[in-house]
């Protein structure tokens, strides 16, 4: 295993993670496309971030670690970069049942495919994933690798549910797979709804999580597909009451927006995962926003840093 810094961006980098940063950069200079390409600023105060997910690599060779180095060649060029990064899970391939393999797929991932990211300048904020987090000993891992990501979850959930305050911006990641209410499809709620209660002087609050609410593309299925219905109610009743903007989410293998009862559900998975839902129409992906007080602005970015969808929100 690599020394945190080259995990976690916190301490001073090391002769190993430089080598990695400068073979990343050189990898993504030589691509073609490389000019900047402009993103999207607050029109005064706010905030401007990335939001990508579900590459499901951590393997060296595969499909899958080649098609996310080519939307981090996207990121890369953005102008100026992001404030932060949501990664809403599924970074590796996972569900291994041997946690030396599972923490070397991480190493991978964070040391080698992301080392490119100066994540003290660009922090990288993650949630659970299914294919990271489906029972209690790959749980334990996630937390080892996300050391440096805020303890102050709910009960049992520290390190895999957290919140970030900046400034006026909240950001809650919740965690759609947790063994203690029976795994992948399930959501907890109360310490969602004292979170928010908590800060509610919060002038935009975002909600982060793995799977969505609503079904995507028709890929429909309690548990699986999405959370289970009962349980995503009263998940999204509680961002409804509370005024948050959107709910950003990944696992199914498309881009998708959708509003429900004034919140969105913003579904972007397209980080490198091969097998895209439905093939042939969804492309690789990511996505940038910008937050102010007019409202939310995204645009959606394939691997050649085209605009292929873009919102403004509200409309």
């Amino acid at each position: 295993m690599a020394t945190s810094a080259a995990h976690t961006g916190t301490g001073p980098p090391d002769t190993q993670r430089d080598r990695a940063v400068t073979l990343a950069m050189t990898d993504l200079a030589s691509r073609p496309g490389t000019g900047a390409i402009p993103a999207l600023l607050p029109r005064g105060n706010g905030h401007q971030f990335v939001c990508y997910a579900d590459s499901c690599s951590g393997v060296p060779g595969t499909a899958h670690e080649a098609t996310l180095a080519a939307v981090n060649a996207v990121v890369a060029r953005l102008s100026p970069q992001p404030e932060f990064i949501c990664f809403p899970g599924d970074e590796i391939r996972g569900l291994a049942a041997d946690q030396e393999a599972l923490r070397n797929q991480w190493c991978h991932w964070l040391g080698q495919e992301m080392a490119w990211l100066d994540r003290q300048a660009t922090p990288l904020y993650h949630t659970t994933g299914n294919h990271t987090t489906y029972d209690a000993p790959s749980e334990a891992v996630f937390g080892q690798m996300m050391a440096h990501l805020p303890r102050n979850g709910p009960p049992g959930q520290k390190g895999l549910s957290y919140t970030i305050r900046r400034r006026d911006l909240l950001l809650i990641f919740v965690n759609t797979n947790w063994s203690g209410l029976g795994g992948e499809g399930r959501v907890e709620t109360e310490w969602l709804e004292q979170t928010l209660t908590q800060h509610a002087d919060a002038r935009y609050k975002l909600v982060i999580g793995h799977h969505p609410v609503y079904a995507v593309n028709g890929f429909a299925g309690a548990y699986q597909r999405h959370i289970a219905p009962e349980n995503g109610q009263r998940f999204w009743q509680v961002l409804v009451r509370h005024g948050v903007l959107a709910y950003l989410c990944s696992h199914i293998l498309a881009f998708d927006v959708q509003v429900h009862e004034g919140v969105l559900q913003i579904t972007t998975a397209g980080a490198g995962t091969a097998d895209l839902m439905p093939a042939g129409i969804e492309y690789h992906h990511c996505l940038q926003a910008a937050l102010d007080a007019e409202g939310l602005r995204y645009q959606v970015l394939d691997t050649a840093g085209q605009v292929r969808e873009w919102l403004a929100w509200p409309l």
